[in-house]
């Protein structure tokens, strides 16, 4: 495994919510494995008076006791923590960020690689990238130091605002400093993909419309909007996760093999895949795509009219010669009943079209993978039963696995792209997605209001039932032991 290079980490949003719940405790969880380059900073920015001591706090108060808690990593994590105090808004404050990293560097006596982790505002960001773009800062160079650039999503807003975000970057960096993330790719099942694919003679061979009739993604969760209701009231299911995390897993599941697994060549198997990925025509809009909204979310974001969709399902096809004929249905909601990320090929045979096996990739909660085979059950009876075949990461990995933006960290600092979207996969996703938005746009077109805590609106059903499919939901056990009842 290659280690990363020496490099300063600058966070911007030190105090803000997502580097409080995932980017600080995966800085302590790297520090921990002894994976952290010899000579590593961090510089915090913030315009509140924090204080290195506030961030150790903050760290200290996300590590589970449970898990284990150093306090030589804390000492450790402290003595590389500085804050610089700005007003990101402002260009003129960003000298002291720029007489900060000076500092670093002449404690360490060499150039450090600058990482820089964008937590912002959208409303901020061209002014900060514009400013992180010039040359006292963006001192980037193979032979010297390389400045990279870690951007959270939503990549735009629109085909044409993504196309207009990734024109202005372009004029301040080089396609290869910028760091896109996906923590759902980085995420172990995700990672595990193409290795399971490609490494298994068995599924390899298969992989494909000769053997598989649909493919399924789900990705729902039992919250709600979770008092976010500006942004979700400007952003919507449909652009929240599937243009980006689920267009994204189904490129990993539906790719052709690359030449190498370098990031270059995967990326190139994605591009071309997202490239012929289809929406439904205009004309089947309202019979192949669903938009719903669950019950009570116009009463928690104040908003009686909304339209902004809680749910939506989809059915895409792929124009390939693997792919073409086998409808990919996708799905996301929130308030459902049970919180689920995971794909399902189903494999199927042409003569006898009743017989099917299910392998699920499960993303989240119980990370594995599954096969639903049929056997004859024991006895002397012939009837057949479902059993399953498993591979269950909470038994077979170690008792904590990585979380994924230890890997995105990890990755960057190392500057390996694998698991970062490239702008042409934005772009590509954005396609994808803009007819449908477009039409949702249309007057009367459905919203399906469903309950809280169901599995979402009947029209979803109606949708995938109309191939003869169904969804997969509570009866499908996925790395779940059973419960079993006892009798007094």
């Amino acid at each position: 495994m290659e280690k990363p290079a020496n490099t300063v980490l600058i966070i911007f949003g030190i105090t803000g919510d997502l580097a409080q719940r995932k980017l600080l405790p995966a800085l302590y969880r790297l520090a921990e494995e002894n994976i952290l380059p010899p000579e590593f900073r961090v510089v915090g920015i913030s315009r509140r008076g924090t204080t290195t001591a506030d961030v150790i706090n903050i760290i200290k108060n996300r590590i589970d006791a449970h898990d284990g808690r150093s306090a030589e990593i804390f000492a450790r994590l402290e003595k590389i923590i500085s804050i610089a105090a700005m007003n990101i808004a402002e260009g003129d404050e960003y000298g002291a960020l720029t007489a900060e990293l000076e500092r670093l560097e002449s404690e360490v006596h060499h150039p450090l690689n600058r990482l820089f982790y964008l937590a912002i505002p959208a409303s901020l960001f061209q002014t900060v990238t514009e400013r992180l773009g010039q040359s006292d800062i963006n001192v980037h160079g193979k032979d010297n130091r390389e400045c990279r650039f870690l951007i959270e999503k939503p990549f735009g807003y629109s085909l044409s605002s993504a196309q207009d975000l990734i024109s202005a970057l372009d004029q301040l960096f080089d396609e290869e400093q910028i760091f896109r993330i996906d923590h759902y790719l980085a995420k172990e099942t995700a990672q595990n993909i193409l290795a399971f694919r490609f490494e298994n003679p068995l599924f390899s061979a298969a992989w494909n419309r000769e053997h598989i009739s649909h493919l399924l993604i789900t990705a729902v969760e039992s919250i709600g909007i979770e008092g976010r209701a500006s942004f979700y009231e400007n952003m919507g299911a449909l652009r929240d996760l599937v243009q980006s995390h689920l267009l994204q897993l189904l490129a990993l599941v539906t790719m052709n093999r690359p030449s190498s697994m370098s990031a270059s060549d995967i990326h190139r198997e994605k591009e071309i895949l997202l490239s012929r990925i289809r929406p439904p025509e205009k004309g089947r809009m309202e019979k192949e795509t669903v938009r719903g909204q669950y019950r009570s979310y116009r009463e928690e974001t104040g908003k009686t009219d909304s339209l902004t969709e809680t749910y939506a399902a989809i059915k895409l096809s792929i124009d390939t010669d693997e792919w073409r004929g086998v409808p990919v249905f996708i799905r996301t909601g929130k308030a459902i009943k049970e919180k689920v990320t995971e794909i399902t090929l189903v494999f199927f045979d042409d003569k006898y079209r009743m017989r099917k096996n299910y392998l699920t990739i499960r993303i989240q909660p119980n990370e594995g993978i599954v096969i639903d085979l049929q056997i004859k059950k024991p006895g002397f009876g012939s009837a057949l039963e479902q059993v399953q075949l498993d591979f269950c990461y909470g038994e077979k990995l170690p008792a904590r696995a990585s979380d994924a933006y230890e890997r995105v960290l990890f990755d960057a600092m190392r500057a390996d792209r694998t698991l970062f979207a490239t702008s042409s996969e934005v772009l590509s996703c954005w396609r994808i997605t803009e007819p449908i938005l477009e039409e949702w746009k249309t007057p009367g077109f459905p919203l399906h209001i469903y309950e809280n805590n169901s599995w979402g609106p009947e029209a979803a059903d109606i949708l995938i039932g109309a191939s003869g499919e169904r969804w997969l939901t509570d009866t499908h056990m996925v790395c779940t032991v059973p419960r079993i009842i006892k009798s007094v």
